[in-house]
């Protein structure tokens, strides 16, 4: 893995879902703990649950069994959600994993969404970090399809998830969002009340990790800051912490950096 090699100085890494294609396929987790084995050793891995770890092998949505019984996460004080979201600390940092998963776990969790906003909020009224930090999978802005690639009638917005959460990022203060799901990298700034706004969190979509990619799909949204040049490959982000200031820097494998973005306070 270039990106750990590059970084034997992590402290712990975290993987933004979509861990497997498919959820219910003992192969691929084979080979996700197989590859992840030399680091896993040395340091801590925090997860968070994304779509495709909902998906049993004929493609339907399934609870996900498999990414819940592998890991043990912090307890989030509900047994009914125990290993899908979960908070911890490092420094004066507090970082808080979300379940996204919404629309999949309607069928088996039709609360989830109620309950986790009622969780978050009340965990982040308790922590007294300077910085709180969200890892959610999807990503609270929707993106347009390329016309060159794919043609529809989906506009750049703000996803769903984005409507739900956006508002009570601003409420309670977060200083960073980051979040995965498209396969791409968007440096979109600071965000806040849906508006460009310094006084809002900043918001990284994480980027592209695996082979399944899809090259120049999304159109650029208003609200990007950085988009890495297309079609896009794979690549990491790590991020420093000193006691005033969060820098993320994102690379290439090769050790190419493509876009650097900080909070300071």
């Amino acid at each position: 893995m270039p990106a750990y090699e590059r970084n034997q100085d992590a402290q712990f890494y975290i993987n933004m879902g979509d861990l497997v294609d498919n959820g219910q396929d003992h192969y691929q987790w084979s080979a996700w703990f197989g590859a992840i084995e030399k680091m896993a050793s040395t340091i801590p891995i925090a997860p968070i649950p994304g779509n495709h770890e909902t998906y049993n092998r004929d493609w339907k949505v399934r609870f996900p069994e498999a990414y819940v019984h592998y890991f043990s996460l912090p307890d989030n004080g509900l047994k009914k959600y125990k290993n899908q979201f979960y908070t911890f600390d490092y420094g004066d940092i507090h970082f808080i994993c979300l379940d996204t998963q919404f629309t999949e776990m309607e069928q088996f969790q039709p609360s989830l969404e109620a309950d986790e906003v009622a969780w978050l909020t009340d965990d982040a009224a308790k922590t007294d970090k300077k910085w709180k930090i969200i890892i959610m999978h999807k990503d609270p802005l929707q993106y347009a399809f390329n016309p060159a690639v794919r043609s529809g009638d989906r506009q750049n917005g703000f996803s769903a998830e984005g409507e739900t959460f956006m508002p009570i990022f601003d409420q309670i203060g977060v200083d960073v969002v980051l979040s995965a799901h498209l396969h791409t990298y968007r440096n979109r700034g600071h965000i806040r009340q849906f508006k460009r706004d310094p006084a809002g969190p900043l918001y990284i979509l994480t980027g592209v990790a695996g082979n399944v990619r899809y090259p120049s799909l999304w159109a650029t949204h208003p609200l990007d800051e950085y988009v890495p040049p297309q079609p896009e490959t794979d690549n990491y982000m790590v991020m420093e912490a000193t006691k005033n200031k969060l820098t993320f820097q994102c690379f290439l494998p090769d050790g190419t950096l493509l876009d650097t973005a900080s909070v300071e306070k």
